[in-house]
């Protein structure tokens, strides 16, 4: 049981506190009681250390480099004391280690060495009123001169020095004792999870020699683990990577150094990609140890997204340095990339072919395209209603196929039929030939002559009722929906949203959107621009831009490019359908109109990258707001400058986004 030390009589305040609250601590069985205590003792050392125990600007330059490792500054070192089920943990297994000596020699005091104090000494100064300078005597090290000097401060205000062999101010890699002086104890916990950064290895291994005959290290034992974590299958364990304690450190310290080295098997598993899990486990003394995530020093490292060769090995060397730390070296699954016929994911072309892509991307493994390739993934995921943005999004998010196929098939609730209808194109797209198309000569008037007469002029189109007003209203009320927003309340126009990005609401999918997109008139003037029927319709976002404030300002995007700013330059549109009445002061789309007549002359004049050509004075140029109505379609050549434009009316603006483009 935790005792009072044989102290002359009447101990100063500060000694009882000291000593209540070591025998408290050692009393303590769990990290929240020892959180309760320690808490007040650390801010009452701080005061009288004179210690900040958090900067408001902290930067640890104050740290040293060793030839093995990185002796941490006082600052940190001070704040490992705020771990609290480390300090419980040690502080009562060092108690144990020390009654433990003097019951097999009661006679002669414990000689202990710590490498490694800190400002604190903070594993052992709450045990030292416990005992009396006959049971104990303390030699305490320290690279830093700056903590020792703290400690000494403390030792001597809780009036313990008689208890103080000894302070060094040395390099515990390197420091040797006077001749014949050796050690009952040696602490040190110089370490961080993993055995990485700070020298604990060497430490170990360089002062064990310096024990007497039945000396111990403490901690006493320090496992390192590897263990594989597969999606779907339980945690599976590879094996140990390397234990710390007494026996190794002394082969370390006669050169043997294949105990830093190894390798263990993998079990057999369906490729893909993996997580590797290193854990720490700490013994200190006896029964009192550190298990995973208990403390700073026990928290587990994962090593995501490996993927790694089933029934290889994984081969591990911990090198010793100024930045100790292991080595991992491993075989790669790797992937033959298939064919875009390949039908074995969900049975739609090309899909299976895209997935491995993205998956061998993320690895940073190479693979071959074929020319314009980028070209059938856009299709792919436009004709099966996922769109580029939520596509590639589902695409990089999931290693395991199964999921992402049931990503796919939440989102998409694809018929055979509709499957077949996507084969078919993606099938004719790959192999470069268009399907038969209706001919064009002699097709239905949606556009007039004075409007194609307009397009070819200014380069973009009003489309009038491309929507209905039971369209438009529907389209609004889902919007409002999905804000969380009151259409007659502005105070909740402006709430953050977790899928706003800007004025852009990442909506993508849902029945009323999909309708809008079904629009007849909206797929025939698309196709009469392009004058070609093998279009394929983009699943695009909608957009919320509400008027400005003196508290929110309009975010963008402002004037820009879609398109590469380079030769040559290829047909393309883009629009948009306005849901509200839209006055050229509400937020309005703008352009620059005829600019498509003019890019290729001003490309060759320029003499900048495409970044630096989207950074413009716009102010320079002639841009122009285009009102429109609600369910009104805006159409425009890509090469036109565009964007949408600070609210400054009274309602907000919404629109849907919407484009076509060939096979």
């Amino acid at each position: 049981m935790p005792q009072k030390s044989e102290l002359e009589s009447g101990l100063s305040a500060e000694i009882e506190t000291l000593i209540h609250f070591a025998n408290a601590l050692l009393q303590a069985s769990t990290a929240g009681e020892a959180k309760r205590l320690i808490e007040p003792m650390l801010a009452q050392l701080c005061a009288m250390a004179e210690i900040e125990l958090h900067p408001e600007y902290f930067v640890d330059t104050e740290a040293s480099t060793t030839a093995f490792g990185k002796a941490v500054s006082l600052t940190t070192a001070a704040q490992c004391a705020e771990d609290p089920e480390r300090g419980r943990v040690f502080i009562q297994g060092i108690y144990q280690a020390i009654q433990d000596k003097l019951a097999l020699n009661p006679r002669c005091a414990v000689q202990i060495l710590y490498a490694g104090t800190g400002p604190f000494a903070w594993l052992l100064l709450p045990l030292l009123p416990l005992f009396s300078a006959r049971q104990i005597q303390v030699t305490l090290l320290d690279i830093h001169q700056a903590s020792l000097d703290k400690v000494a401060k403390l030792i001597k205000h809780f009036q313990l020095a008689d208890r103080v062999a000894a302070f060094v101010c040395a390099d515990a890699t390197l420091w040797q004792p006077e001749p014949q002086q050796t050690f009952d104890l040696i602490i040190s916990e110089t370490m961080k999870h993993l055995l990485q950064q700070e020298p604990q290895v060497q430490i170990f291994s360089h002062l064990q020699a310096y024990l007497k005959e039945g000396g111990g290290l403490i901690p006493e034992s320090i496992e390192l683990d590897a263990w594989l974590d597969i999606k779907g299958k339980d945690l599976t364990y590879l094996g140990p990577l390397f234990c710390l304690d007494l026996p190794n450190a002394r082969r370390l310290e006669q050169g043997d150094l294949s105990i830093l080295t190894g390798s263990l098997p993998l079990p057999d598993f369906h490729p893909q990609a993996v997580t590797l899990k290193l854990t720490t486990q700490v013994r200190v003394y006896g029964s009192h140890g550190l298990a995973e995530n208990q403390s700073q020093l026990t928290l587990p490292q994962y090593k995501q997204s490996l993927w790694l060769k089933p029934l290889s090995r994984i081969s591990f060397c911990y090198q010793q340095g100024e930045y100790p730390d292991f080595k991992f070296e491993y075989q790669a699954s790797k992937t033959a990339l298939v064919g875009s016929d390949d039908l074995s994911c969900i049975g739609i072309y090309h899909l299976q072919r895209l997935w491995q892509k993205v998956q061998l991307r993320k690895r940073g493994e190479p693979f071959s395209e074929r020319v314009n390739e980028w070209c059938l993934d856009k299709a792919l995921l436009d004709l099966c209603g996922i769109g580029l943005e939520p596509g590639m999004k589902v695409l990089y998010q999931y290693d395991n196929q199964q999921e992402f196929i049931n990503a796919i098939r939440q989102v998409t609730k694809l018929t055979a039929a509709d499957i077949d209808g996507i084969n078919r194109h993606l099938h004719d797209l790959s192999q470069g030939t268009a399907p038969t198309q209706v001919s064009l000569s002699h097709p239905r008037k949606v556009l007039s002559d004075a409007q194609l007469d307009f397009w070819l002029r200014e380069g973009y189109l009003v489309i009038p009722k491309a929507l209905s007003a039971e369209q438009c209203a529907a389209t609004r009320a889902l919007i409002w929906q999905q804000l969380g927003a009151n259409e007659q309340d502005p105070a909740t126009w402006y709430q953050s949203h977790e899928f706003m990005q800007k004025i852009m609401l990442q909506l993508f999918r849902h029945p009323t959107l999909d309708g809008n997109r079904r629009t007849p008139v909206i797929r025939q003037v698309f196709e009469q621009l392009w004058q070609r029927t093998d279009l394929v319709m983009t699943t695009d976002r909608v957009s919320f831009n509400p008027p400005e404030t003196s508290a929110w300002h309009f975010p963008g995007p402002g004037m820009h490019w879609d398109m590469p700013l380079q030769l040559p330059v290829e047909f393309g549109t883009q629009g948009l359908i306005y849901l509200t009445d839209t006055s050229a002061d509400q937020g309005a789309f703008c352009c620059v109109p005829g600019f498509h007549l003019k890019i290729e002359a001003w490309l060759r004049s320029q003499n900048k990258s495409d970044i630096e050509l989207q950074q413009q004075d716009w102010h320079e140029w002639p841009i122009k707001f285009i009102a429109a109505n609600a369910g009104d379609l805006i159409i425009w050549h890509h090469t036109l400058p565009h964007g949408a434009s600070p609210n400054r009316a009274k309602l907000p603006r919404m629109v849907q986004y919407i484009n076509m483009y060939p096979l």
